[in-house]
This record gives C-alpha cells, structure tokens and sequence, in this order.
C-alpha cells in the first residue's frame, strides 16, 4: 500500500466526506454487463451511481448493494485511492500500484460493509 496518512489526516479527510456525504452519500453497487452477464462491485456516490445508470444503461445493469455507507478510515483511504488513481489517469500514468490501492481499500470498505468483495488479491 503506497497511502500513508497520520492521524490527523485522517480527521481531516473525514471531515470532508461527512460534508461531501450530506450531497451525495456514499454506496456499494453492483453493475451487471447485458452483455457477458458478469459483474462488478464498486464503491461510488449516489451522484455518480445515477449518472452511470443514466448514461450505460443499455450496457449495465445497475444495483444497490449497500446504502449510506458510514464514514470510516477505510472510506478515507478509499477515496485517497479514488482520487489518485483520478489524477494518475489524468496525468496519463497509472500505474499498477495506484490501481492496486485503490482495489485493496474497496475491499476493506466492502468487507467491514458486509459485502463480499470481488475476489481480488489480499495482501
């Protein structure tokens, strides 16, 4: 795991969830290809959760695993992973840890969520 984050951190990122959650709470959902019938499980925001039902509808299958996620260290660490990944790909390099990362911190939120995950390497 390449995220490193202290204490305070922590606190503050949660911070700026419990603000981001009041317009768009967080969520565990299933999308299922039409096409191949396989699936994938994802943590997302209501927000974005909509957009992608709206605009791949005709490839997916959307649904709702887990509603209104608590805020966690481990969402924290999600969304440090999200957003690296986000800027990885914007910048035209992201790389296999950045991907690894953000696998590995979806899995922790599914896994104290109860959700199983996808069967992803476990380190």
């Amino acid at each position: 795991m390449a995220i490193k984050l202290d204490p305070e951190q922590i606190k503050q990122l949660k911070q700026q969830l419990f603000v981001a959650n009041r317009s768009s709470h967080f969520v565990i959902i299933m999308a299922i290809s039409k096409k191949e019938n396989t699936g994938v499980r994802m943590v997302t925001d209501w927000n974005n959760f909509l957009n992608m039902k709206m605009t791949n509808s005709d490839k997916f299958e959307f649904h709702v695993i887990r509603d209104i996620l608590p805020i966690t260290d481990n969402l924290v660490y999600w969304a440090v992973a999200q957003q690296n990944l986000h800027t990885a790909q914007m910048q035209g390099n992201p790389n296999e840890q950045v991907v690894d990362d953000l696998e590995y911190y979806t899995n922790k939120v599914m896994i104290e969520n109860k959700v199983q995950t996808t069967g992803s390497r476990d380190r």
